[in-house]
C-alpha cells in the first residue's frame, strides 16, 4: 500500500474555508438511510485491512466506525510532524464508503472545545493489489476508551459523582456544537469517549459523522432527517421527522439514565426492528423508565431530559445550570448529616461542646495577649537603658 496525496486543512469546494455555512464537497455521495436499529453487536465486523502511511504505523484494531463501513485502529507518528500526536487514531474506509468520515471530519475540524475530540484532517491511501484509494481521517485517542465499555463494566450504574462530571462535559460538548447551529444526531455512550484527567476521566463527544447543519433542514435540503441509532432517537424525529436541537437533548438523557442504571434504555422492550421502535417511541407514547430509587433531582433532571413534548424539553443551556449538576446537593447531605448527629448526640450536649471550644480558643487569645504585653515592655526597657545617642540634626 502506498501513500497518495495527503490533505490535513483543504476540504472545502473553494480556498475561502472560513466561511460559515457552506456545503460540504461530498455532501452529495451521502446515505439517505443511515440509520443503525441497534448497535450492540456492531463491533463484531471482521477486519480485512489495516491502513499503512508513511506517516504512522497501525499497533492495534480497536473496532468499527459507528454507523459506517470503515475501522478505528491505534497508530504511532513515525514522522517528526508538529501537527500530529505521538498516539492517534486513525479511521478508515473505502472512498466510495467514505461519506461518514468525511462528513465526520467537516465539523470536528470546525469545533474547537475542550470537550469535543480533536481532529487533525486527514490523509488518502491507496492500495495497490485492489487498486482502491482508502479515505483515513486522523483523531486524537481517547485511552479511557467509550462510555459504553465504562457503564458496562460498572454493574448497577456509574458513581453518582462521575454521572455528573461526565453528564456536564456532554453539555458543555453540546453546547459548543449547538452554537454553531449543528445537531449531532447521534448522541449515545458509545459516541462519547474518555480521557484521563487530573480527577479521573475527561468526556468528549465524537461520531460527528451524522451531524447535520440547521440551515439545511430550514432551507429544504434532502438529507434524510432519520440518521442515527434508533434506541436514542426522540419521539419527533422517529415518528414525525421533525429535526432540532431538542433532539439531541433527548439522546443525552438517555444516555444520563444509562450511566445512572447500568442498563441500556428501553431494553425491557427487548431487540426490535425498525418499524417497532418507530411504533414504540414514536406513536406508543412511552417514555424511557426513571427508577424510583434515583435521587429527586436526578429523576428531575431526567425528566426535563426525556419530556416527549420538543417544545418543553430544556435545553442544553438550561441543563446545565440544573441543581442535580451542582454541588449544593453535596452541601445539603453533609447539613443533613450534622442536623442527624446533633438529634443522636443531643442538642444540649453539642452546645456545651461548642461553650467549651470558644472558652478554649478565648482563653489561648488571652494568653497571647499577655505575651504580646510582655515582650513590647522588654523592648521599652532595653530601649530606656541604651538610648540612642542624639544626632547633629536633632
Amino acid at each position: 500500500m502506498s501513500t497518495s496525496t495527503s490533505s490535513r486543512l483543504g476540504q472545502w469546494e473553494d480556498d475561502d474555508s472560513n466561511r460559515p455555512h457552506k456545503k460540504f464537497k461530498y455532501s452529495r455521495t451521502r446515505s439517505e438511510t443511515n440509520v443503525v436499529e441497534d448497535d450492540a453487536d456492531s463491533s463484531n465486523r471482521s477486519i480485512t485491512r489495516k491502513p499503512e502511511s508513511d506517516s504512522w504505523v497501525v499497533t492495534r484494531y480497536l473496532g468499527s466506525v459507528s454507523g459506517s463501513y470503515g475501522s478505528v485502529y491505534l497508530a504511532v507518528r513515525t514522522t517528526h510532524e508538529d501537527d500530529l500526536p505521538c498516539e492517534m487514531v486513525i479511521k478508515s474506509s473505502q472512498f466510495s464508503e467514505a461519506a461518514y468520515l468525511m462528513n465526520e471530519e467537516n465539523y470536528l475540524t470546525r469545533l474547537k472545545s475542550p470537550f469535543i475530540v480533536s481532529c487533525y484532517g486527514h490523509e488518502m491511501t491507496e492500495e495497490k493489489n485492489e487498486k482502491k484509494k482508502y479515505f483515513n481521517t486522523i483523531h486524537e485517542y481517547c485511552s479511557g476508551q467509550s462510555l459504553a465499555k465504562h457503564v458496562k463494566s460498572h454493574e448497577g450504574g456509574l458513581p453518582v459523582d462521575d454521572v455528573k462530571r461526565y453528564a456536564s462535559d456532554i453539555l458543555f460538548g453540546l453546547k459548543c456544537i449547538h452554537e454553531d447551529e449543528i445537531i449531532h444526531r447521534d448522541i449515545k455512550p458509545k459516541n462519547i469517549l474518555l480521557t484521563p484527567s487530573g480527577y479521573g476521566f475527561k468526556a468528549k463527544i465524537s461520531g460527528l459523522g451524522n451531524a447535520i447543519e440547521k440551515w439545511w433542514i430550514e432551507d429544504g435540503g434532502s438529507w434524510n432527517h432519520r440518521s442515527g441509532t434508533a434506541r436514542f432517537m426522540s419521539p419527533e424525529l422517529i415518528g414525525d421527522m421533525v429535526l432540532d436541537y431538542g433532539a439531541d437533548v433527548w439522546a443525552f438523557g438517555c444516555t444520563v439514565l444509562e450511566m445512572l442504571t447500568g442498563e441500556r434504555v428501553l431494553s425491557e422492550f427487548g431487540k426490535l426492528d425498525w418499524q417497532g421502535w418507530e411504533t414504540l417511541i414514536g406513536k406508543c407514547g412511552i417514555v424511557p423508565y426513571i427508577p424510583d430509587y434515583l435521587s429527586d433531582k436526578a429523576k428531575d433532571f431526567l425528566t426535563k431530559c426525556l419530556e416527549r413534548d420538543p417544545s418543553k424539553r430544556w435545553s442544553v443551556d438550561s441543563l446545565i445550570k440544573h441543581e442535580f449538576l451542582n454541588d449544593e446537593e453535596a452541601e445539603e447531605e453533609e447539613e443533613e448529616e450534622e442536623e442527624e448527629a446533633y438529634e443522636e448526640i443531643g442538642y444540649a450536649e453539642v452546645e456545651a461542646y461548642e461553650a467549651n471550644l470558644e472558652a478554649e480558643a478565648a482563653f489561648e487569645e488571652e494568653e497571647e495577649e499577655v505575651e504580646e504585653e510582655g515582650e513590647e515592655a522588654i523592648e521599652i526597657e532595653i530601649d530606656e537603658e541604651f538610648p540612642k545617642e542624639d544626632s547633629d540634626e536633632d
